[in-house]
Protein backbone atom coordinates (compact mmCIF):
# COMPACT_ATOMS: atom_id res chain seq x y z
CA UNK A 1 0.00 0.00 0.00
CA UNK A 2 3.06 2.09 0.77
CA UNK A 3 4.28 1.78 -2.65
CA UNK A 4 0.14 2.41 -4.17
CA UNK A 5 -0.08 5.86 -2.33
CA UNK A 6 3.49 6.72 -2.71
CA UNK A 7 4.95 5.66 -6.19
CA UNK A 8 1.56 4.72 -7.89
CA UNK A 9 -0.16 7.16 -7.68
CA UNK A 10 1.84 10.13 -8.21
CA UNK A 11 3.03 8.50 -11.15
CA UNK A 12 -0.08 7.93 -12.89
CA UNK A 13 -0.80 11.58 -12.33
CA UNK A 14 2.35 12.33 -13.72
CA UNK A 15 1.61 10.22 -17.01
CA UNK A 16 -2.10 10.89 -17.50
CA UNK A 17 -0.65 14.70 -17.70
CA UNK A 18 1.95 13.38 -20.45
CA UNK A 19 -0.69 11.58 -22.09
CA UNK A 20 -3.07 14.57 -22.00
CA UNK A 21 -0.50 16.98 -23.78
CA UNK A 22 0.40 14.18 -26.17
CA UNK A 23 -3.16 13.22 -27.20
CA UNK A 24 -4.29 16.70 -27.83
CA UNK A 25 -1.08 17.52 -30.17
CA UNK A 26 -1.97 13.93 -31.90
CA UNK A 27 -5.47 15.24 -32.78
CA UNK A 28 -4.58 18.61 -33.58
CA UNK A 29 -2.87 16.36 -36.29
CA UNK A 30 -5.66 13.87 -37.40
CA UNK A 31 -8.05 16.48 -37.80
CA UNK A 32 -5.84 18.97 -39.55
CA UNK A 33 -4.41 15.87 -42.07
CA UNK A 34 -7.95 14.15 -42.15
CA UNK A 35 -9.92 17.20 -43.26
CA UNK A 36 -7.37 19.26 -45.61
CA UNK A 37 -7.74 15.14 -47.25
CA UNK A 38 -11.43 14.99 -46.70
CA UNK A 39 -11.85 18.23 -48.65
CA UNK A 40 -9.41 18.03 -51.83
CA UNK A 41 -11.36 14.75 -52.38
CA UNK A 42 -14.59 16.26 -52.25
CA UNK A 43 -12.87 19.12 -54.41
CA UNK A 44 -12.72 15.85 -57.29
CA UNK A 45 -15.60 14.84 -56.74
CA UNK A 46 -17.15 17.70 -57.53
CA UNK A 47 -15.23 17.96 -60.28
CA UNK A 48 -16.18 14.60 -61.61
CA UNK A 49 -19.93 15.45 -60.95
CA UNK A 50 -20.03 19.06 -62.32
CA UNK A 51 -18.75 16.72 -65.82
CA UNK A 52 -21.34 14.08 -65.75
CA UNK A 53 -24.24 16.90 -66.32
CA UNK A 54 -21.96 17.58 -69.63
CA UNK A 55 -22.37 14.01 -70.65
CA UNK A 56 -18.84 11.92 -69.24
CA UNK A 57 -19.01 8.51 -68.38
CA UNK A 58 -17.02 8.97 -65.34
CA UNK A 59 -19.29 6.76 -62.69
CA UNK A 60 -16.96 4.24 -61.69
CA UNK A 61 -14.63 7.09 -60.65
CA UNK A 62 -16.95 9.13 -59.12
CA UNK A 63 -18.00 5.97 -56.55
CA UNK A 64 -14.25 5.30 -56.20
CA UNK A 65 -13.91 8.62 -54.95
CA UNK A 66 -16.96 8.43 -53.07
CA UNK A 67 -15.40 5.23 -50.86
CA UNK A 68 -12.15 6.50 -50.59
CA UNK A 69 -14.06 9.37 -48.48
CA UNK A 70 -16.33 7.39 -46.95
CA UNK A 71 -13.63 5.08 -45.73
CA UNK A 72 -10.90 8.08 -44.24
CA UNK A 73 -14.30 9.82 -42.10
CA UNK A 74 -14.59 6.32 -40.88
CA UNK A 75 -10.32 5.80 -40.12
CA UNK A 76 -10.57 9.21 -38.75
CA UNK A 77 -13.38 8.42 -36.07
CA UNK A 78 -11.40 5.42 -35.09
CA UNK A 79 -7.75 7.35 -34.66
CA UNK A 80 -10.13 9.77 -32.28
CA UNK A 81 -11.49 6.72 -30.35
CA UNK A 82 -8.22 5.03 -30.02
CA UNK A 83 -6.57 8.69 -28.57
CA UNK A 84 -9.77 8.73 -26.12
CA UNK A 85 -9.10 5.38 -24.90
CA UNK A 86 -4.81 6.35 -24.29
CA UNK A 87 -6.40 8.85 -21.55
CA UNK A 88 -8.28 6.13 -19.74
CA UNK A 89 -5.46 4.95 -16.85
CA UNK A 90 -6.13 3.24 -13.80
CA UNK A 91 -3.64 2.46 -11.38
CA UNK A 92 -3.16 -1.28 -10.44
CA UNK A 93 -1.46 -2.83 -7.10
CA UNK A 94 2.39 -3.21 -7.94
CA UNK A 95 3.56 -6.56 -8.31
CA UNK A 96 6.08 -7.83 -5.63
CA UNK A 97 9.16 -9.61 -7.11
CA UNK A 98 11.04 -10.47 -4.31
CA UNK A 99 11.37 -9.31 -0.92
CA UNK A 100 14.94 -8.83 0.67
CA UNK A 101 15.81 -7.71 4.30
CA UNK A 102 19.14 -5.95 4.61
CA UNK A 103 21.02 -6.38 7.92
CA UNK A 104 24.90 -6.01 8.52
CA UNK A 105 27.01 -8.66 7.86
CA UNK A 106 28.09 -11.09 10.63
CA UNK A 107 31.95 -12.20 11.18
CA UNK A 108 32.57 -14.52 13.72
CA UNK A 109 34.67 -12.61 16.01
CA UNK A 110 33.94 -10.69 19.06
CA UNK A 111 35.36 -7.91 21.13
CA UNK A 112 37.98 -8.65 22.86
CA UNK A 113 36.40 -8.12 26.70
CA UNK A 114 33.29 -10.25 25.92
CA UNK A 115 33.08 -13.36 27.70
CA UNK A 116 30.18 -14.93 25.34
CA UNK A 117 28.25 -13.99 22.81
CA UNK A 118 24.54 -12.99 23.62
CA UNK A 119 21.41 -14.10 21.33
CA UNK A 120 21.85 -10.69 19.73
CA UNK A 121 25.75 -11.19 18.61
CA UNK A 122 27.55 -8.79 19.83
CA UNK A 123 30.06 -8.97 16.95
CA UNK A 124 32.06 -7.17 15.01
CA UNK A 125 34.04 -7.20 12.35
CA UNK A 126 38.06 -7.75 13.18
CA UNK A 127 40.09 -7.18 9.68
CA UNK A 128 43.11 -8.76 11.64
CA UNK A 129 41.00 -11.69 12.96
CA UNK A 130 39.66 -12.82 9.11
CA UNK A 131 42.75 -12.42 8.01
CA UNK A 132 44.67 -14.34 10.33
CA UNK A 133 42.35 -17.04 9.73
CA UNK A 134 42.65 -16.97 6.05
CA UNK A 135 46.46 -17.49 6.67
CA UNK A 136 45.99 -20.71 8.38
CA UNK A 137 43.59 -22.36 6.33
CA UNK A 138 45.62 -21.61 3.33
CA UNK A 139 48.68 -22.81 5.05
CA UNK A 140 47.03 -25.86 6.30
CA UNK A 141 45.84 -26.58 2.56
CA UNK A 142 49.47 -25.94 1.20
CA UNK A 143 50.85 -28.54 4.02
CA UNK A 144 48.76 -30.90 2.56
CA UNK A 145 50.08 -30.75 -0.88
CA UNK A 146 46.89 -29.50 -2.02
CA UNK A 147 46.36 -26.00 -4.19
CA UNK A 148 44.09 -23.44 -2.11
CA UNK A 149 42.25 -20.24 -3.52
CA UNK A 150 40.79 -17.52 -1.96
CA UNK A 151 37.30 -16.50 -3.37
CA UNK A 152 36.16 -14.89 -0.39
CA UNK A 153 35.12 -12.38 -2.90
CA UNK A 154 34.01 -13.99 -5.54
CA UNK A 155 30.09 -14.42 -4.13
CA UNK A 156 30.60 -18.03 -4.08
CA UNK A 157 29.34 -18.12 -0.41
CA UNK A 158 32.46 -19.86 0.90
CA UNK A 159 36.08 -18.48 0.99
CA UNK A 160 38.40 -21.01 0.01
CA UNK A 161 38.49 -23.33 -2.84
CA UNK A 162 41.47 -26.17 -2.14
CA UNK A 163 42.12 -28.90 -5.06
CA UNK A 164 44.25 -31.85 -4.11
CA UNK A 165 47.20 -33.64 -6.51
CA UNK A 166 44.42 -36.25 -7.96
CA UNK A 167 42.12 -33.25 -8.81
CA UNK A 168 39.67 -33.59 -5.73
CA UNK A 169 38.01 -30.61 -4.16
CA UNK A 170 37.16 -28.67 -0.95
CA UNK A 171 34.75 -26.22 -0.28
CA UNK A 172 35.66 -24.41 2.18
CA UNK A 173 34.19 -21.77 4.75
CA UNK A 174 36.48 -19.88 7.27
CA UNK A 175 35.50 -18.64 10.03
CA UNK A 176 37.80 -16.40 12.72
CA UNK A 177 37.93 -16.05 16.32
CA UNK A 178 40.55 -13.63 18.33
CA UNK A 179 40.16 -15.96 21.25
CA UNK A 180 37.03 -18.81 21.43
CA UNK A 181 33.42 -18.85 21.20
CA UNK A 182 29.86 -19.36 19.07
CA UNK A 183 30.29 -18.23 15.28
CA UNK A 184 28.04 -17.10 12.82
CA UNK A 185 26.90 -18.31 9.37
CA UNK A 186 25.09 -16.26 7.12
CA UNK A 187 22.04 -17.92 5.34
CA UNK A 188 23.86 -18.18 1.95
CA UNK A 189 26.51 -19.74 3.35
CA UNK A 190 23.97 -22.45 5.53
CA UNK A 191 22.80 -22.93 2.07
CA UNK A 192 25.70 -23.11 0.12
CA UNK A 193 27.39 -25.85 2.79
CA UNK A 194 24.34 -27.65 2.81
CA UNK A 195 24.35 -28.04 -0.72
CA UNK A 196 28.46 -28.92 -1.16
CA UNK A 197 27.44 -32.04 1.03
CA UNK A 198 30.48 -34.35 2.10
CA UNK A 199 32.57 -31.73 -0.14
CA UNK A 200 31.84 -28.59 2.03
CA UNK A 201 34.24 -28.33 4.55
CA UNK A 202 33.84 -25.92 7.78
CA UNK A 203 37.24 -24.34 9.11
CA UNK A 204 37.31 -22.68 12.71
CA UNK A 205 40.19 -20.53 13.97
CA UNK A 206 40.46 -19.74 17.11
CA UNK A 207 42.73 -17.62 19.45
CA UNK A 208 43.84 -15.84 15.77
CA UNK A 209 45.61 -13.13 18.26
CA UNK A 210 47.19 -15.48 20.81
CA UNK A 211 50.92 -16.75 20.04
CA UNK A 212 49.09 -20.02 18.11
CA UNK A 213 46.15 -20.36 16.47
CA UNK A 214 43.97 -23.61 16.82
CA UNK A 215 42.37 -25.30 13.47
CA UNK A 216 39.46 -27.03 13.92
CA UNK A 217 38.00 -28.99 10.81
CA UNK A 218 34.56 -30.24 9.95
CA UNK A 219 33.43 -32.36 6.63
CA UNK A 220 29.97 -31.57 5.73
CA UNK A 221 29.45 -29.14 8.70
CA UNK A 222 25.62 -28.69 8.39
CA UNK A 223 24.73 -32.45 8.32
CA UNK A 224 26.47 -32.48 11.86
CA UNK A 225 25.99 -29.09 13.57
CA UNK A 226 23.05 -27.32 15.06
CA UNK A 227 22.53 -23.66 13.46
CA UNK A 228 20.19 -21.59 15.63
CA UNK A 229 17.95 -19.62 13.61
CA UNK A 230 18.64 -15.81 14.63
CA UNK A 231 16.56 -13.73 12.26
CA UNK A 232 14.59 -14.73 9.54
CA UNK A 233 16.98 -17.01 8.32
CA UNK A 234 19.40 -14.97 7.56
CA UNK A 235 21.66 -15.99 10.22
CA UNK A 236 22.76 -18.99 12.41
CA UNK A 237 24.51 -19.04 15.56
CA UNK A 238 26.85 -21.92 16.38
CA UNK A 239 27.46 -22.61 19.72
CA UNK A 240 30.92 -23.86 20.50
CA UNK A 241 29.66 -26.44 22.06
CA UNK A 242 28.75 -27.99 19.27
CA UNK A 243 31.08 -27.01 16.55
CA UNK A 244 34.25 -28.05 18.98
CA UNK A 245 32.08 -31.83 19.17
CA UNK A 246 33.36 -32.38 15.62
CA UNK A 247 35.72 -32.58 12.95
CA UNK A 248 39.05 -32.61 14.25
CA UNK A 249 42.24 -30.22 15.65
CA UNK A 250 44.64 -30.13 13.40
CA UNK A 251 48.15 -28.17 13.78
CA UNK A 252 48.24 -24.96 12.19
CA UNK A 253 51.63 -24.05 12.09
CA UNK A 254 51.65 -20.80 12.30
CA UNK A 255 52.67 -18.30 15.40
CA UNK A 256 49.89 -15.81 16.06
CA UNK A 257 50.45 -12.10 16.31
CA UNK A 258 51.22 -12.27 19.86
CA UNK A 259 54.40 -14.77 19.25
CA UNK A 260 55.51 -12.79 16.35
CA UNK A 261 55.86 -9.71 18.38
CA UNK A 262 57.66 -11.75 21.12
CA UNK A 263 60.02 -12.75 18.06
CA UNK A 264 60.39 -9.24 17.01
CA UNK A 265 61.34 -8.10 20.32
Amino acid sequence: MWAYEQITERQLEQVKAVRAEECDLRRQYLNTAFTDLILELHAELNDLQQAQLFGDENTEEVERLRRRIGALKARKEDRLKELDLMMKLTPNLPDILTEAVVVPVPVATVEEDAETPSKGVPMRRDDEVEAIAMDVAMRYERSRGWTPTDVSRDGEHYDVRSEGPGGEKRFIEVKGRAQSGAIVLTGPEVDKLRQLGERAWLYVVTYCKGERPRLRIIQDPIARLKPEMLYRQIQYLVEEGDWAQQGAEVSSGIQGPEARREGRA
